[in-house]
Formats: C-alpha cells, sequence, structure tokens
C-alpha cells in the first residue's frame, strides 16, 4: 500500500529545475521521490547517478544516499534517513540559551570543526583522502551560473583553491549523521565539475546557518559574524552575489533568488511532527496557503516583469533605430555645411574690393563675348595662346591639335581635352550597341568615349542612330573612329529610328543604350554574363544612376492599376535591397540587352507606342510572352542624364508628353497580364512586386556570415543549400549575423538572385524588417546554435513563420569526443553547456537537420520527441567528367581542411608525427597540407626536405589541380561529429582515400569506396599499400562517381527535405 506523507512542490524555480518532492510510506518503509514536473526536467533527473558518482569519487568520508530512477527517467527514488542534521548538532552546541560575548571563541571553533569535517574529512587518514584540488580558471559555466554581475575586480578576488568537483547543496541542514557517526549527503542536485572557489562553499554553509541562528549567536551583525571566518565585507559581498546568480539560475529572473532565502526565515516541520501534532498539521497547511498566495503574487509579478522586459527590449530597439537615423541626418548635415563653407568662402570672395573689380570686367566680357558662342571661344584661344604659347601652337601645327580645336568648337570642351574616341573594329562582334540619338552632340561623344574606355571585355561594335541631327552629329565619323552610323533620311522618332538601326545589328546581342549615359567597369561584360548563365532570360537590363550619385532605377514595378515605378528612385544605390538580380516587370529603354534572334521574333518595338515612351515596358511583356524572363543587373551601372533627350514635361510639346498617352495603350494592349500584377493600395509593401515573386515561397536563411564557400565546409554547405533553394522556385534572402558585405562572397550570392541584408541599418532595424514582411516569409532557416538562439524566440513570439534548423555538426557530440582524448576537463563542461544550448534549440524549431543518422540517434537518445532528421550536407548540381584515371602519373598525400575546425588540426598534427615518417620512408611520397587559417603549429611542420609542403589557402583552380594529381587523399580525423565535408569532397573529386571512423561517419555504404582504419600503425600500413597500388585507386576512383550522383545530386538531398517546405499559410 502506498501512502503520502509530504509533497512539496518547486514550482518557483524554471521549467527544467522543477520538481515534485514527496515522502511516501510503502509497505511499510518510507521513502523520498523527486520527480520532474515539467517534461524539461527530466534531463536534470537523469543527471542525479553520475552527480551522485563524481561526488563519491572526492569525498569518501561522506555516505550518499543511493537513487533508483523510474522507467520514464522522470523520478528519482531515494531510501528515507532518520537521525540529526549536522544544523541540528550545531544549533544545540552554539545555539543553547544566551551565550556570552566571551564564548565567541568557542562559537567560531565548533563551525569550523563542522566545516573541516564536513569538506576535509576530519578523522580520515591523509591516504584515503581524494579532494580533487585545482586553482581558479573563469570558464562559461562559471560565468552563466555564479558570475552574472560581477564585475572584473570581483573576479581577480576570486583567485585561489578551488574544488574541481563541487556539490553546492552540502549545507549543514543536507548532511544527516547516523548511528554510527556516519555523515551522509541527503541532496546533490546542483553538482558542478568546473572550478568554484573552496571558500564560497564554506560562505553558504555560514551563511545559511546565519539565517536560521541570528538570534542566538554573538554577533552584532552579519559582516562581524563572517569576519569571525576570515570572509571580510569586499569578499562577502562578490560571494553572495556569486550566490544570487546561482539562485537566479536556478529560478529564473534577476531576483529569483531572494524568494528563496526568505524560505529560511519559516519555520520547519518534519514528517514526524506531522503526525504526532495534529494542530502543526493545520498550522503547515495554513502555512502551505499562505505560501501558495505568496507564489501566486510571485507569479504575477514575474508576468509583469516579463512585460516590462518586452517593453525594455521595445526601448532598446525603438532607440537602436533612431541612432541610425541620427547617423544618417549627422551625416547629411555635414555634407550641407561643407557646401555652406564652399559658398561662405565664395560669398567672402564678392565682398573683397579686388574681387568686385574683377567681376565688373568679367561682366563686361560676358556680354560682348557670351559664354558658349563662338566668338567666345576665339577670344580664349587668343588668351591661351598668348598664357601657353608652347602647347597651343602644338595644337595649331599637328593634325590632332586641329581635330581637338574643331571638335571643341563643333562638341565642347570635352573633347579639347580628351580628343578622338577610337572604337574597336571587328568583323564578328557578340554585341551591337545602338545608340539613337537627335543632336546633344556634346552627350552624345561622351557617351562614346566611356563606352571606348570601360567596354575592354567583349567584342562589340557601336551602331549611331542619327536621326536627323543638325548639329555636330551630322559629321561625326570625324570625331569618333569605326562608328557605324544609321542615318535615316527623314525624322523617325525614337522607337523607329531604333527599329531602323537594329536591322544593321551583326551582334548576338543587341544593346539599346540612349545617348545622354555615360557607362562603367564592367556594364556590359555583366549583362551578358548574365544573360548566358541562364537559358530562361530573355532581356536584361543595368542599373540607372543619376550624374549626382543617386539611384533612378533598380528595375521598374508595373502595378494592376497600370502605374509604374522606378524602384528606388532618388535613393542610395548602395542600399542591398537594390544589388541582388532579380526578375523585374520592365527595364528602361536607357540601358536594355537581348538577344537578336529574340528581337527579331517579336519585331522589334511596337510601333504603335511610337514616337516614344513605354516601349521598354511593351518589350518587357513580349519578352515574358515569348516564354523568357526578364532580369535585372545591379553590377551594370550606368549614369542617365534622364530628361536630356526628351524633356521631363509631360504636359508640354516635346516627346515627354506621349508618356500619358502611351501609358494607356500600354494597359489596354496587356489587360489580362496587368490584372496579374501586384495590387497598387496606395501604399503598397513591395517585397514582392520589386523582383515578380509573387506565388514564390520565401526562405530566411541565417547563418554566421556571407558563406566563405572555398575556406570552410560548414560554409560549403550553406552555400550549396542555397543554390538548391534557388533550383527549386524558392526566393531567398540572406541574413548574416555579422551584417557584412563580404567580397568576393557576398556578390557570388547577390548574383544568385539572393537578397543579402548587411549594413549599418539592417543591424539596427533587423527585427522591424522582420515584421514588416512576415507575412511574405515562409521559412526560416537558421544555421548553428550560437546564431539560432538569437532569432528563434523573436520568430517564434512575433510570426507564424515555420522554423527550420541546421546545427552542422553536434557540438556536445564533438567536444565530450575531444575530451575523451585529451581528457581536457574544460572540453567537457564545454560539452555540458552545447548539449543545454543545441538541445534547447532544437525543441524551439519545427524540425532540426544533422548531417547524418549519427547525431539523430544520439539526440533521440536523449529526448525521442525532438523532431530531428539527418540530411545530406552536401550537393552538387553538376559532376566531374573524365577524371584522369592514371594513378601511377599522381604522386604525393594531400589533407583538406580549414584550421579555424580544430578537428583538423589535431588530425595532421597526429599524422605528420605518427604515421608519416614510416609512409615517407617507404614511399617518398610528399604530404600536401591544404586549408585555410593555418596555425602557427600546423605550419612549423612545413619541411619540404622531409616531405612535408604546407601550402595553406589556395584557389579553386589550384585545389583542383591538387586533388587530380594527389595519388591518395588521407583524412586522418581522431574526433569530431556529422559528415566530413573533406571526406565526402575527396569523394566528387574521385580520390583514393584512406580515412578513420570518424571520417566515415555517417556517410553511408562508405566503406566500400575508401580504406578506413583507426590506429596510428594500421593507417599507415593501409596508405602505403593503396599508394603502391594505382590499380587499387583507379578501382575506387571509378567507384566514387556512380556513389556520388546516388547520394549527393539535388534530387537525392532534396527528396528527403521537400515535405518540410511546404508550407501553407493562413
Amino acid at each position: 500500500m502506498r501512502e503520502t506523507l509530504f509533497v512539496k512542490y518547486n514550482k518557483t524555480r524554471k521549467k527544467e529545475f522543477q520538481i515534485k518532492t514527496s515522502i511516501i510510506r510503502e509497505d511499510g518503509k518510507r521513502f523520498v521521490e523527486k520527480e520532474a514536473i515539467k517534461v524539461q526536467g527530466k534531463e536534470h533527473i537523469q543527471s542525479l547517478p553520475k552527480k551522485r558518482e563524481s561526488i563519491w569519487e572526492i569525498s569518501p568520508w561522506l555516505d550518499l544516499v543511493p537513487v533508483t530512477i523510474s522507467e520514464d527517467g522522470m523520478m528519482a527514488r531515494f531510501p528515507f534517513l532518520t537521525g540529526k542534521t549536522m544544523e541540528e548538532i550545531l544549533m544545540g552546541e552554539v545555539c543553547s540559551g544566551q551565550v556570552a560575548d566571551e564564548d565567541t571563541a568557542h562559537v567560531v571553533e565548533k563551525i569550523e570543526e563542522a566545516l573541516k569535517t564536513l569538506f576535509e574529512g576530519k578523522g580520515i587518514s591523509e591516504n584515503e583522502k581524494t579532494i580533487a584540488a585545482t586553482e581558479f580558471v573563469r570558464t562559461p559555466e562559471f560565468e552563466t551560473i555564479f558570475g552574472q554581475g560581477l564585475t572584473e575586480e570581483q573576479y581577480v578576488l576570486l583567485q585561489g583553491p578551488c574544488y574541481a568537483v563541487s556539490n553546492v547543496d552540502s549545507l549543514f541542514e543536507n548532511i544527516m549523521v547516523t548511528g554510527e557517526k556516519q555523515l551522509c549527503c541527503m541532496d546533490y542536485e546542483w553538482v558542478f565539475s568546473f572550478p568554484v572557489p573552496s571558500e564560497f562553499l564554506f560562505y553558504r554553509n555560514l551563511y545559511y546557518f546565519y539565517l536560521k541562528c541570528r538570534d542566538m549567536l554573538p554577533f552584532d551583525s552579519e559582516e562581524a559574524y563572517m569576519a569571525a571566518f576570515g570572509i571580510f565585507e569586499e569578499l562577502g559581498q562578490v560571494y553572495f552575489a556569486m550566490e544570487q546568480s546561482f539562485q537566479n539560475y536556478v529560478h529564473g529572473g534577476t531576483n529569483g533568488g531572494s524568494s528563496y532565502l526568505t524560505q529560511y526565515l519559516q519555520p520547519v516541520y518534519t514528517p514526524e511532527s506531522w503526525e504526532d501534532k495534529e494542530q502543526q498539521r493545520k498550522d503547515a497547511i495554513g502555512l502551505a496557503e499562505g505560501r501558495l498566495a505568496e507564489i501566486e503574487a510571485r507569479d504575477l509579478a514575474i508576468e509583469e516583469r516579463d512585460e516590462t522586459i518586452r517593453k525594455m527590449q521595445e526601448v532598446q530597439r525603438l532607440t537602436n533605430n533612431h541612432v541610425t537615423n541620427l547617423e544618417i541626418m549627422i551625416r547629411d548635415l555635414r555634407h550641407e555645411i561643407e557646401e555652406q563653407a564652399k559658398l561662405l568662402v565664395y560669398l567672402n570672395k564678392h565682398e573683397s574690393v579686388l574681387f568686385k573689380i574683377a567681376r565688373r570686367i568679367f561682366h563686361w566680357v560676358d556680354a560682348k563675348f557670351p559664354k558658349g558662342t563662338r566668338r567666345r571661344k576665339v577670344l580664349n584661344y587668343i588668351k591661351n595662346t598668348l598664357r601657353h604659347p608652347g602647347r597651343y601652337m602644338k595644337l595649331y601645327l599637328t593634325r590632332d591639335g586641329r581635330n581637338r580645336i574643331a571638335g571643341d568648337f563643333a562638341i565642347g570642351e570635352g573633347y579639347l581635352a580628351n580628343g578622338r574616341v577610337i572604337l574597336p573594329k571587328t568583323e564578328k562582334p557578340m554585341v551591337s550597341i545602338i545608340i539613337p540619338c537627335y543632336n546633344q552632340v556634346f552627350y552624345t561623344y561622351e557617351c562614346l568615349r566611356s563606352i571606348a574606355e570601360y567596354t575592354k571585355d567583349v567584342d562589340y561594335e557601336v551602331i549611331l542612330a542619327d536621326d536627323v541631327s543638325t548639329d555636330a552629329t551630322q559629321k561625326i565619323g570625324k570625331f569618333v573612329k569605326n562608328v557605324i552610323v544609321s542615318r535615316n533620311i527623314t525624322n523617325q522618332g525614337f522607337l523607329k529610328n531604333c527599329n531602323q538601326a537594329a536591322k544593321k545589328a551583326r551582334g548576338r546581342y543587341i544593346m539599346f543604350l540612349n545617348n545622354d549615359t555615360q557607362v562603367t567597369e564592367g556594364w556590359l561584360s555583366s549583362l551578358v554574363r548574365l544573360i548566358e548563365s541562364d537559358d530562361s532570360i530573355g532581356m536584361v537590363g543595368s542599373k540607372l544612376v543619376y550624374p549626382d550619385g543617386r539611384l533612378q532605377e533598380a528595375g521598374g514595378i508595373l502595378w494592376s492599376d497600370g502605374s509604374g515605378w522606378n524602384y528606388g528612385r532618388l535613393d542610395d544605390p548602395d542600399k542591398p535591397e537594390y544589388n541582388y538580380v532579380k526578375d523585374v516587370d520592365y527595364i528602361s529603354g536607357a540601358a536594355i540587352l537581348l538577344s537578336k534572334s529574340l528581337w527579331d521574333q517579336i519585331g522589334g518595338f511596337d510601333e504603335r507606342f511610337a514616337p516614344a515612351y513605354c516601349e521598354d515596358s511593351d518589350l518587357a511583356f513580349e519578352v515574358r510572352k515569348a516564354g523568357y524572363r526578364v532580369v535585372y543587373q545591379p553590377l551594370s551601372k550606368v549614369i542617365h542624364f534622364e530628361g536630356v533627350s526628351n524633356g521631363t514635361d509631360v504636359n508640354g510639346t516635346g516627346l515627354k508628353r506621349y508618356q500619358v498617352e502611351n501609358s494607356k495603350k500600354l494597359r489596354e494592349k496587356w489587360a489580362d497580364e496587368f490584372a496579374k500584377q501586384c495590387k497598387n493600395t496606395g501604399n503598397p509593401n513591395p517585397f514582392r512586386a520589386r523582383e515578380r515573386s509573387q506565388g514564390k515561397p520565401v526562405i530566411l536563411v541565417v547563418d554566421h556570415y556571407v558563406p566563405t564557400f572555398d575556406k570552410d565546409a560548414g560554409s560549403k554547405t550553406t552555400y550549396q543549400y542555397l543554390k538548391m533553394f534557388l533550383k527549386k522556385g524558392y526566393v531567398v534572402k540572406f541574413l548574416g549575423d555579422n551584417f557584412l558585405h563580404e567580397e568576393p562572397y557576398s556578390t557570388a550570392l547577390q548574383q544568385m538572385g539572393i537578397e543579402i541584408l548587411y549594413g549599418a541599418e539592417y543591424q539596427a532595424g533587423i527585427w522591424d524588417w522582420i515584421i514588416k514582411n512576415k507575412e511574405e516569409i515562409d521559412i526560416a532557416y537558421l544555421n548553428r546554435p550560437h546564431i539560432a538562439t538569437k532569432y528563434v524566440d523573436f520568430i517564434r513570439e512575433n510570426t507564424d513563420i515555420k522554423i527550420i534548423y541546421y546545427g552542422h555538426d553536434l557540438h556536445f557530440l564533438r567536444e565530450s569526443r575531444e575530451y575523451e582524448i585529451t581528457k581536457d576537463e574544460k572540453k567537457r563542461r564545454e560539452a555540458e553547456y552545447w548539449k543545454t544550448i543545441e538541445l534547447g534549440m532544437m525543441r524551439r524549431a519545427d524540425m532540426s537537420y544533422y548531417p547524418s543518422y549519427i547525431e539523430e540517434e544520439a539526440i533521440h537518445a536523449i529526448d525521442p520527441k525532438i523532431p530531428v532528421k539527418a540530411i545530406t550536407a552536401y550537393v552538387y548540381e553538376t559532376f566531374l567528367e573524365n577524371i584522369p584515371e592514371d594513378f601511377a602519373r599522381r604522386e604525393g598525400l594531400l589533407f583538406v581542411g580549414g584550421f579555424a575546425h580544430p578537428p583538423n588540426a589535431d588530425a595532421v598534427l597526429w599524422f605528420a608525427k605518427e604515421i608519416f615518417p614510416k609512409v615517407y620512408e617507404k614511399t617518398k611520397a610528399p604530404f600536401y597540407i591544404v586549408g585555410s587559417k593555418v596555425t602557427e603549429e600546423i605550419r612549423a611542420l612545413h619541411n619540404p626536405e622531409q616531405g612535408i609542403i604546407v601550402k595553406g589557402f589556395v584557389s579553386e583552380e589550384e585545389l583542383a589541380r591538387l586533388y587530380a594529381t594527389s595519388r591518395v587523399v588521407v583524412v586522418p580525423l581522431r574526433y569530431g561529429a556529422g559528415v566530413k565535408g573533406k571526406v565526402v569532397e575527396a569523394i566528387y573529386n574521385g580520390s583514393a582515400i584512406v580515412t578513420t571512423s570518424i571520417g566515415a561517419e555517417g556517410i553511408p555504404g562508405v566503406e566500400k569506396i575508401l580504406k578506413i582504419e583507426d590506429e596510428a600503425e594500421t593507417f599507415a600500413n593501409e596508405t602505403i599499400a593503396l599508394y603502391e597500388n594505382p590499380e587499387e585507386c583507379s578501382r575506387l576512383s571509378r567507384s566514387t562517381q556512380q556513389y556520388i550522383r546516388d547520394h549527393f545530386s539535388v534530387d537525392a538531398v532534396w527528396n528527403i527535405i521537400q515535405d518540410d517546405f511546404c508550407v501553407v499559410k493562413n
């Protein structure tokens, strides 16, 4: 029969520490049971046997009450002990009646004796003592549990002897003295395996004993009491802060400890007294009801505190935004001050007498010889000839000089400085650049000059479509060499002029470029590279920027009502949202490129829009009708002097007036298509419209920084998954937690079509961005535990976005394996720390990914309810062909891996010191060590005379060469977790591989395509045998290629995870 005698609920603790303590009678025997109230507390209960064992090893004079864990792991059972506690005995010795002041020494002596008995085993021989003493080391675990709020100065005071393993529950009240005067510890919930100052444990005993007995002790104050034991005020404050930090760790919040400490001011009732005294039971029930009321009040206070914290966080967020805005305002004001300073200098000059005289002379000259007239130029030549006779006589006497003078009069001063433009002459141009113009020869000349200067990497021809100009454009051949002129007989207008000139194009592509533009470095090659990268792209266009540096357009938006936006107009062109490749509704005709064949298929610009305006929007619709995409290329930057060609007045008599009329024609022609466009609500969010992503799922990928895919395996995995998401039709936004734009990696992602969120504005406003666009984002793909934990709670609490977490590897598993090799206590503590972090993250995610079944099994062994899946960490879109199979021609051993990852450094050092000497003695094969962030210890291995060559970081091309020329790849990993990228990469490259079981871990069936050995001697023997057998190397190489296709193709990987990425939002 089971009878419950006593129950206590520790609900003030955090969920993972909340327990119910019961005293029960079963078949005449009494037991104590501690049961986890929440499922999160299961791990805490299951840790008790291990904690008991660790305390037993260092304190043999202490008996520890045995513990039994239930099958479900939720409850621990202890035998019920009888006897007196050390606290009761000590209170009888020092607190019986009034103690005289002169007996203070007696009290101190008794308490010190009790402390020595408890912590040093008084009466135990020195040979039996096994206390694990150490010096204080500041660890992450110590800071989390005991160090919250400690200053650097206070940490200095903690230097001194420590216990390597500490039972913080070793209080007098928790130590039972049995009949044979054996000490038995009844509680060991809080055992920590990192250095804790031994004096702090003394302090805890002294402090809690004082709280209960202060009225019966011969001390005027707590300070005097502590000083009697050598703990003076400064150190006492440190220990009190540590105790508060510990209680906050257990109970949560910043004042969790204060409620706990008040327990020592309450009456204490034992089970025996309840059975014997009915009145005491009633009192206890009344006390419990009072405590329940206190708990309810405390819960309300906690809710109010949490709300206060949320408000503070919101204030902090708004403050960050305000600071960012102020910084922008300060920058603008500084610019304005600089401009005003220049104006002030100018105005001060105007006030001088000499300047007033000069100004009157200049006014007279301007009246007699107006600026811009031929008379003024002649006057300037006379003046400059007198001032610089040598320079100007050379102009008059040489052919180039006379040409420059003629151009100066016909075109402008720019020609005098730069001279004749010489364009390349090619028989088979890739691109035909068509420049429509009507007069404005100065702009045409500057446009052509910029083309000649900044177009070096593409074969092109320039066709100048002259629509019967009346200025020096008529004789442009005198000033520009190799330009093809298409001159109309009568003025045709912009649209028909372009159509006419396009008939003369010989290139594979046609590039329409307004004459009032100036191009920049890489403008044309980036367009050609983009359109040739994807057969689905039909037309590409440039980023247009005003001469003052502001953005004119980053692609155009056409709303369902027919209205249009030049997206980003007048904004900063360097903002992230304007610098990634994207589909757009249209691209301004000022700079667009498409294939000649598609142009001919469409039939050119629709002449219903003649003479100009909306023909570019119409062309974009036609391109999509033909089954192709219209894409914006931010790397192609073109400066556009908008309005020079056709004016800006839509109500006047110039070409600009056709903009309103043709907009109506466009809406009528494409009415069905406009109905599919995003709606203009008056103040629409252009998130979808700016990139034509309507109906596509959006993934927000979060990682520590932009993936450096050629430097580390984790980044390569992220990079490959990003490409896979794009290939499967997802829109991808990337957030690097460092908010930096890092080349060449950021541009690589942006050219793939991924928007990267970087810069100060996003750093301060990322939470606002998530809230603003939360209805558009379907999935948050969070990488790595230390990064994911920063974002998971905000996303869960404020959005309906599905959270998928990818841990890359199981940190606590890797750290524990390193501990098994090194026996470094720091690694064991780090493993425990990461275990808490990683499991907490997984429990908050909708799905968690790890690279192999090894991690999946390790996680489910701890918590089977966690949704976790083993995925393929490496994805390949293409595969190598014609891998050289003549391994007899190859030479050397190769290791590849980044050395910021400790397992890689350990592997190379182990191989170089314990394995390679034997291999080199037999084979004389050189050992190439390749990887980024080489440590000094690795660099010191470099010794070509002994066959070790440390290459460090190499380019992708050099790495491919090394894989193709090295006979054997070695991966001698001794610890780590998850699928090893260096092994998969070697398989992909068709290498003959020798690795360890750790290196092969998580890769199914891999033992058929590589060699596995774990001991130094057998690893060396296998390496020698394989190196001396080129035929076997060739056989292994052939087998790798089918393996990589079966397990690491895009489709193979997607089949595993596609169900997780099917999201239907309400």
